[in-house]
């Protein structure tokens, strides 16, 4: 009886909402040309659209605007299609100071290209504001190209409660950071985002991408799934952040839920990962690519709580000394624990640094190598509660300087001499 009534109570509540509705911007007055302003006739089509909750189509065209769109909650903006070459919908920004697309409470934006023609100058970039900004809970982004943006998609300054987000079908190419969330409660997902290259060069002159860009930067957030992601060149793929958005400016420590990562392909970075703040992760089946003196995975963390696991992940260098994985942790909290397995390193200088605040590490099944008088696994003093057990370890082996009162176990790990790479160090 009790089920019966809870789904009639559902049906009623259903049943109460206007029926969605979907108009196009044609309609009231968009041209879609790329020459006209078509800034007010796109937010008259989502004012008609906001009573029921309903969809304003944008077809195929270029449409230049002015200042930014602002969709109701619950309305989903719509185009064609997009593709990193030849958008079928591009929304075109050709001058700083406004946010593309602002998201309310249960809205989408789907299948267009936000386009920067003005900002293709990769060795000074104009700062402008995020192309999506995310005013609301429950956003979607999806099938989307972003074209020589500063920001991708963002929370708003100060931080936000983007919650139970769903991120996923970005392409194309932004110069400072891909995707940017802080403040938000409950799960996000994020789903097939691919951060390519793009712009031009000044000659002579570096990308400021190449140097500087996070393809995916977090303050303090519930929980994210990540899976199949992308990006090539940059400075970080992924970074949680030590602090979180405040309104205020003020200083404040990010805590955030698990982060569960999968399948995610890295190339010609400074790091990997970075995590900073409080939190726990997994990272699964990945591949990392680093530069020089670069690091696959950086664990430079307040504390690891929520259990923190890397496995079935590479990371190799361009045939130059790199950093594999590398644990520390400034606050000792009684669950601070990293599980490092089934991964390969190689151009390791180590590939596996324990640091003096890395406590309760497991290291087992792995590959790790590197140079010729590196030593695979380094471990600090005031290294703790650590087993490495199983590996199979460059010829310089493991520098153990923990000490003898450390509380470890160290023990069928197989040390085999240097071997030439087959495929030439790629």
């Amino acid at each position: 009886m009790a089920r019966t009534l809870c789904l009639s109570a559902a049906f009623v509540v259903l049943a109460a909402l206007p029926s969605a509705s979907a108009v196009t911007v044609a309609e009231f007055g968009a041209k879609g040309d790329g020459v006209a302003d078509d800034t007010a006739a796109i937010a008259k089509a989502l004012a008609a659209a906001a009573p029921s909750r309903g969809v304003v189509h944008l077809p195929a065209g270029t449409y230049r605007i002015t200042d930014s769109l602002s969709l109701p909650p619950g309305t989903t903006l719509l185009g064609e299609g997009a593709r990193w070459e030849g958008s079928a919908t591009q929304l075109v920004v050709e001058k700083p100071g406004f946010v593309a697309v602002r998201l309310g409470h249960v809205a989408a934006v789907k299948g267009l290209a936000i386009v920067y023609p003005n900002n293709a100058d990769n060795a000074n970039p104009t700062p402008y504001p995020p192309a999506i900004q995310l005013d609301g809970i429950n956003p979607s982004v999806e099938n989307i190209v972003f074209v020589n943006a500063w920001i991708g998609v963002s929370t708003p300054p100060g931080g936000g409660n983007a919650g139970q987000g769903m991120f996923r079908d970005l392409t194309g190419f932004v110069h400072h950071v891909g995707l940017h969330l802080s403040g938000c409660r409950d799960v996000n997902r994020i789903q097939d985002v691919h951060w390519f290259v793009g712009g031009k060069d000044t000659p002579g002159k570096d990308s400021y991408f190449a140097k500087n860009r996070v393809g995916f930067e977090f303050g303090d957030v519930d929980g994210v799934l990540m899976d199949r992601c992308f990006m090539i060149l940059g400075k970080t793929f992924f970074h949680q952040l030590p602090v979180k958005d405040t309104p205020d400016g003020k200083k404040a420590a990010a805590h955030s839920l698990g982060f569960q990562i999968d399948e995610c392909w890295i190339e010609d970075v400074d790091y990997g990962f970075i995590f900073e703040g409080m939190s726990g992760f997994t990272i699964n089946s990945s591949n990392i690519l680093v530069r020089e003196g670069g690091c696959g995975v950086k664990v430079a963390a307040d504390s690891l709580f929520y259990n923190a696991v890397i496995a079935g992940v590479q990371v190799r260098g361009f045939g130059k000394p790199c950093v594999g994985f590398e644990y520390h942790c400034n606050t000792p909290h009684p669950r601070n624990r990293l599980v490092i397995a089934d991964c390969q390193v190689t151009d390791g200088a180590p590939a596996v640094h324990l640091k003096s605040g890395g406590w309760r590490a497991q290291i087992h099944d792995c590959h790790l190598s590197g140079p010729v008088g590196k030593p695979a696994i380094q471990i600090d003093q005031g290294a703790d509660w650590f087993t490495i057990t199983n590996n199979i370890l460059g010829a310089g082996g493991i520098a153990d300087n923990s000490g003898t009162a450390a509380h470890k176990t160290v023990s069928g790990n197989l040390v085999e001499q240097a071997v030439p790479a087959a495929d030439g160090g790629r």
